[in-house]
């Protein structure tokens, strides 16, 4: 065997690997940068409230998501928009009534967690990035809408790294009370 034909034809491949940018083979694949800019109101809508085309680019899903609302609907609603094969990655629950007492019991539950009191303008309720759940980021709120005063809580996958979980979640939830108003024929207030 010819032992110098070797070497040379060993470095030549070696040194080809190292000029291919280190995107295989190395776990750091070069990925697109992450779409930073704030979540905007644009139909259509998971759900009737929450923007589809936003709520793909803040949470990175692409598959295929079919929501099913149950409950009477005049008084209360749950919505979950289902993906084959996985939790439903975007659940909405709005409900007149009882508002006071659920957020008091939700915001002992959530404490461990870490909970962001809702912006001014958005109503009583607060948001929580709950690390460990298929959904982690939980958004309520207690808002007026005409002469009733409901509360509607968000709950979604993870978003995509570097976004703000946080301001995601008060930007739906302003989107969603904006549509849950224009629904349901009143305007939403804190």
């Amino acid at each position: 065997m010819r032992y110098w034909l070797v070497v040379p034809v060993v470095c030549s491949l070696l040194s080809l690997g190292a000029c291919r940018g280190g995107d295989e083979g190395d776990g750091k694949s070069s990925s697109p940068p992450v779409d930073l800019r704030p979540v905007i109101d644009v139909g259509p809508y998971l759900c009737d409230l929450v923007p589809e085309g936003e709520f793909r680019r803040v949470t990175g899903l692409s598959l295929r998501l079919s929501p099913r609302w149950s409950g009477n609907l005049t008084t209360t609603g749950l919505c979950l928009a289902y993906a084959q094969g996985r939790d439903a990655p975007l659940g909405i629950h709005w409900r007149y009534g009882d508002g006071e007492e659920v957020i008091r019991r939700l915001e002992k539950s959530y404490a461990d967690n870490g909970i962001h009191a809702l912006p001014e303008g958005l109503g009583k309720g607060f948001a929580s990035p709950a690390a460990g759940y298929p959904n982690p980021n939980y958004v309520i709120s207690l808002f007026k809408c005409g002469d009733k005063r409901p509360w509607l809580s968000i709950d979604f996958a993870p978003v995509v790294r570097g976004r703000d979980a946080v301001q995601d979640m008060f930007a739906f939830m302003r989107i969603a009370q904006k549509r849950f108003g224009e629904l349901h024929k009143c305007t939403p207030r804190p």
